[in-house]
C-alpha cells in the first residue's frame, strides 16, 4: 500500500512541475506585457493544476482496486497451497460450532425451499387428471390407443419372410485313440460302471471335435445317470458350437430338474445366434426333427416367453421369436401359438402372432383360426386382424 502511495505522490509531483514551469516562463513573459497577462496566466495555472490532481486521483484509486484483487488472489492461492502441501488451515478466529450451525440452517432452509416445488408438481399432475377426468377422457382407452401406434414401429412388422440360415463350419472328427476309447467307454450299454462313464465324460472334455460332441449329446440325452446328462450338458454348453444347439435344446425337456437347469443355461449362454440355429432345424425338412424340436421348445417354456419377446424393440431378440414361432407353425405344433391368442393378456402379441400367421400362410392353421375369430367377440381391431389373417390363408387353401 505504501509503495503506491508514494508512486502517488510522485505522479502528482511530476503533474505540478509540468504545469509550474511552463507557468514561471509564461509569467515573466507576462510581466513584460503588463498585468493582464499576469491575470490569465494565473488562471490558466489554477486550472491545469486542478485538472492533475483530479487525474492523479484517479489513477491512484485504479492502482488501489486492482492492488486489492492482486493481494486476494494471492491470499487464495497461499490458503489452496498450504490446504495441499501442509495440510492444514490458519484457524485462528474460526468459531466451528457457529459455522456448523450456520451450515445446519442453510440446509433446512434449502429443503423449506425444495419442499413448495414438490407439493406444487404434485398437485399440477393431480389437477391434469382431474381435468382429464372432466374432459371424459377414457384414460385405459388412451393407453391402449398408445400401445398400438408403438406396435406399429416395432421390428416385427419388418418381417415378411424367413431368410435362409446362414452355414457354419462343421467341426472335425479326430482319429485319437484316447478319444476313440473314451467313447467307448461312455457307452453305458458297454460300460454298466457309472464311475468309469464318469471319467469318459472327462476325457470327452479335452476333445473339441465333431465325435466328441455326438458322444456327449448322447450322454445328455440318454444316459440313466441324471449327474451325468448334467455334466455332459455342461460341457457342450462350454463347446459354444453350433452343433450343439439341438442337443441342449432337446435337454431342455429332461425329466429331471437338474439337468433342464443346466441346459437352460448353457442354451442362452451361447454367443452364436440362435435365429439361424431355428432355421436350421426347419431348413432340414424332417418332420420328426422339428416336432421333437418344437415339443422341447414348448416344455421348457422357451415358447411362452418368446411370445412376450415377440414384441420387442430389439431387432435381433424378435426375430429370434419369429424364428421359434415360425418352428412351431411349421412342425404342425400350435396349440401354444392359439392358447396365446386366446389368453395372452397384451393385445400386441396377439396381433404379432397373426403377422407370423399371415407370412407362412400354413393352410393347416386356417380351421382353427377362423373357430377362435367366430367362437367369442373381439375388439374391433383384434377382429379386423383375424379376418385379413383368414382371407390370406383362404387363398392358399383354395
Amino acid at each position: 500500500m505504501r509503495r503506491y502511495y508514494s508512486q502517488f505522490v510522485r505522479i502528482a509531483s511530476s503533474v505540478s512541475l509540468s504545469v509550474l514551469l511552463p507557468n514561471v516562463a509564461f509569467s515573466q513573459s507576462g510581466a513584460r506585457s503588463g498585468d493582464e497577462g499576469m491575470g490569465i496566466g494565473f488562471y490558466f495555472f489554477c486550472v491545469v493544476v486542478a485538472a492533475g490532481i483530479i487525474g492523479g486521483l484517479y489513477f491512484w484509486r485504479k492502482k488501489k482496486a486492482s492492488f486489492a484483487v492482486v493481494s486476494q488472489a494471492d491470499y487464495n492461492y497461499q490458503m489452496s497451497y498450504n490446504h495441499g502441501v501442509g495440510g492444514s488451515y490458519d484457524m485462528d478466529g474460526v468459531d466451528a460450532e457457529r459455522d456448523l450451525e450456520w451450515l445446519r440452517k442453510a440446509k433446512k432452509a434449502t429443503r423449506k425451499r425444495e419442499t413448495p416445488s414438490q407439493g406444487q408438481a404434485q398437485s399440477r399432475l393431480e389437477s391434469t387428471s382431474t381435468a382429464a377426468s372432466d374432459a371424459g377422457i377414457d384414460t385405459k382407452a388412451f393407453q391402449e390407443k398408445m400401445r398400438k401406434l408403438q406396435y406399429a414401429q416395432l421390428p416385427i412388422n419388418s418381417f415378411s419372410q424367413l431368410a435362409k440360415a446362414k452355414t457354419y463350419s462343421p467341426l472335425e472328427n479326430s482319429d485319437d485313440p484316447s478319444l476313440l476309447s473314451a467313447i467307448e467307454q461312455a457307452n453305458e450299454e458297454y460300460e454298466e460302471d457309472e464311475s468309469v462313464r464318469d471319467l469318459a465324460v472327462r476325457i470327452l472334455t479335452a476333445f473339441r471335435n465333431r465325435n466328441s460332441v455326438e458322444a456327449l449329446s448322447q450322454i445328455a440325452l440318454y444316459d440313466l445317470s441324471s449327474n451325468l446328462r448334467s455334466k455332459a450338458v455342461t460341457v457342450l454348453a462350454d463347446f459354444d458350437h453350433e452343433s450343439v444347439f439341438e442337443a441342449l435344446l432337446l435337454a431342455c425337456a429332461d425329466p429331471t430338474r437338474e439337468v433342464r437347469a443346466a441346459a437352460a443355461r448353457g442354451l442362452f449362454r451361447l454367443s452364436f445366434d440362435r435365429a439361424h440355429a431355428w432355421k436350421r432345424i426347419i431348413e432340414a425338412n424332417d418332420d420328426f426333427r422339428m416336432s421333437h424340436a418344437a415339443r422341447a421348445a414348448v416344455e421348457s417354456g422357451i415358447v411362452a416367453k418368446s411370445f412376450d419377446r415377440l414384441i420387442h424393440e430389439d431387432l435381433k431378440i424378435a426375430y429370434e421369436a419369429f424364428s421359434l414361432v415360425s418352428l412351431l407353425i411349421k412342425a404342425g405344433e400350435t396349440d401354444t401359438v392359439f392358447e396365446a391368442l386366446r389368453d395372452h393378456k397384451d393385445d400386441r402379441v396377439k396381433y404379432a402372432l397373426l403377422h407370423v400367421l399371415k407370412v407362412h400362410r400354413d393352410p393347416r392353421t386356417l380351421s382353427r383360426l377362423n373357430d377362435l375369430r367366430l367362437g367369442r367377440s373381439w375388439p374391433t381391431d383384434l377382429s379386423d386382424r383375424m379376418r385379413d389373417t383368414v382371407k390370406s390363408l383362404e387363398q392358399v387353401a383354395a
